[in-house]
């Protein structure tokens, strides 16, 4: 799995332009996947501020690109401290043996929500996996990209 995003980051404006990231995911495995999913998690973005006085943590909306529909889909981007097994996953796309397949995504934060940096977290989960499979083949691959969100 290969991305790309301008300048190999992401960098925010809360309520401005989301920004792209493009996912490249080429199969040279042995095998093809039935379920592939990718799933994206950010920690909790903490600048300072009192805890009582922290904007909620929900500010940010993650799309996909449908090229079935020509439109931009909602997605859903956990925010958490911690990690939901992989296992708690379902559903994805089929990638055949020596397949090659794109996928767009944009993160976009809005106007109300936190500041401050943390990575952006992907994985690319098979949820086909059986159970009690090594961690490599449930997760044959993942990312962690640097983010940072200001104010406008």
């Amino acid at each position: 799995m290969s991305m790309a995003t301008p300048g190999g980051s992401i960098g925010l404006v809360r309520g401005g332009a989301p920004q792209e990231l493009t996912f490249t995911l080429r199969n040279g495995n042995s095998r093809a996947y039935s379920h592939l999913r990718l799933v994206f998690q950010m920690e909790v973005l903490v600048d300072g501020t009192p805890a009582a006085e922290r904007p909620p943590q929900d500010g940010f909306t993650l799309e996909r690109w449908d090229r079935t529909t020509g439109t931009w889909r909602r997605e859903e981007l956990r925010i958490a401290n911690d990690a939901l097994p992989y296992g708690s996953y379902a559903g994805g796309f089929a990638l055949a043996r020596d397949a090659v397949r794109t996928e767009r995504y944009r993160l976009r934060a809005l106007g109300a929500g936190p500041t401050g940096s943390t990575p952006l977290m992907v994985s690319l989960i098979d949820t086909g996996a059986p159970e009690g499979a090594p961690l490599h083949r449930v997760r044959p691959a993942s990312f962690s990209i640097p983010h940072t969100t200001r104010r406008g």
